[in-house]
């Protein structure tokens, strides 16, 4: 088996030897021939090329690369090291934990920092001998089970962690009924755990008919909206609804209850761009309460405001510069007669081609952190805002 050579000295050598050439410069197809010349079979030349491209990519995130073992699936699979982290907060003093889909073992890596014994089960036995090499270069002595997640069963007073499959090749899975295992079936088959904690995709439907009954935790790292999770049973906080966390500062707001509704009303001085995470959480509403926003429409998330609220973790804010409506010829004149910058083009609810928007106008020079055409779907018709960073007015 590919995965029990890498792990050998022999395996672990190479693998060190493909990092060092492309770190070098060297090509993988120059690389694998070098590999074959030397006598290693083909299969095994892939896997350590796999194995070096995997680990180089892996060190933005993972401090101590170099000494792990990765495949590039699974380490696309693989949660940012930062959330896993996050996540086993939450199983901080139990005495077991098992470890559902655990892959490659990111997760249980983060487990093991917390919990005395943790139980690692995948189907893919390839990916347990990784996830013991990568355990035992940490220090952990974890135990694995090469097992099905629905017929896996947790020893008493176990909690469960359970990781589904949130892809289907290159198409994202947003139901429930869908991840990989199901999620309806994993919950009914660990509900008897003392606690149980289900990363879910981020784009879940709130009103999905499967969703359990528990706190969806809705988690942004360095900004963008990286996972939910749905916490049942121990792991849940009592009486929240749902939750939104801010990673790395760990910076969270719970809801558990009713939202306050904002008001609707004109595009003010100000825009503001609430969080992801606190938007799915259901909490960009309290926020605008907090600092006088309103709403542009119903069903917009995107708020205003005539006042610039302090700077917030939760939000970003713009300053407006004029509001029009989304005719090319309209937008076109007005960025003519004003000074040029780099212009990020965003819709909200907007139906239309934001790029035949953009040829239409000109093709103005795009990019961030400069000028921002936000054309936003309103109750009744759109308008195309036009706004900079307010330190740029």
């Amino acid at each position: 088996m590919t995965a029990v050579w890498l792990v050998s000295d022999d395996g672990l050598a190479t693998v060190d030897e493909v990092t060092t050439w492309l770190d070098d410069g060297e090509l993988p197809l120059r690389i694998a021939s070098r590999l074959r010349a030397g006598g290693r079979a083909s299969e095994l030349s892939t896997a350590a090329i796999g194995a070096g491209v995997a680990r180089r990519r892996a060190r933005e995130r993972w401090p101590d690369a170099d000494r792990l073992l990765f495949t590039r699936e699974a380490l696309e699979q693989a949660s940012d090291p930062e959330v896993s982290r996050w996540r086993a907060r939450r199983f901080q003093g139990t005495r077991s934990v098992m470890d559902l889909c655990a892959g490659i073992g990111g997760d249980t890596l983060a487990l093991g920092e917390r919990v005395p014994s943790v139980i690692s089960v995948d189907l893919d036995v390839g990916r347990l001998h990784l996830l013991r090499h990568n355990a035992a270069i940490r220090g952990l002595d974890v135990a694995t089970m090469a097992a099905d997640a629905l017929l896996a069963t947790p020893p008493a007073d176990t909690w469960v962690h359970a990781d589904p499959s949130r892809r289907d090749g290159e198409r994202r899975l947003r139901a429930l009924r869908d991840h990989r295992p199901s999620v309806p079936t994993l919950v009914d088959r660990h509900r008897r755990a003392p606690g149980l904690g289900i990363v879910l995709s981020p784009a879940i439907d709130l009103v999905d008919p499967d969703l359990p009954d528990a706190e969806l935790e809705f988690v942004a790292l360095d900004g963008a909206l990286t996972e939910a999770v749905a916490w049942i049973g121990a792991t849940a906080i009592p009486g929240v609804h749902a939750s939104a966390t801010l990673l790395p500062s760990g910076e969270r707001r719970e809801r558990s209850g009713a939202v306050p509704v904002l008001p609707v009303g004109p595009v003010g001085h100000h825009l503001i761009e609430v969080s992801s995470a606190a938007i799915r959480a259901r909490l960009h509403t309290v926020i605008g309460e907090e600092i006088g926003a309103w709403r542009l429409a119903e069903r917009r998330a995107l708020l205003t405001a005539d006042t610039l609220p302090d700077p917030s973790e939760w939000y970003r804010t713009r300053s407006v510069e004029t509001v029009l409506s989304v005719r090319a010829k309209e937008i076109r004149r007005w960025l003519r007669l004003h000074d040029e910058h780099p212009l990020e083009l965003a819709s909200h609810g907007w139906s239309g081609d934001l790029d035949a928007l953009w040829r239409a106008i000109g093709r103005p020079p795009r990019g961030p952190q400069g000028r921002r055409l936000d054309v936003v779907r309103l109750d009744v018709g759109a308008v195309a805002i036009l706004s900079v960073p307010p330190h740029a007015r």
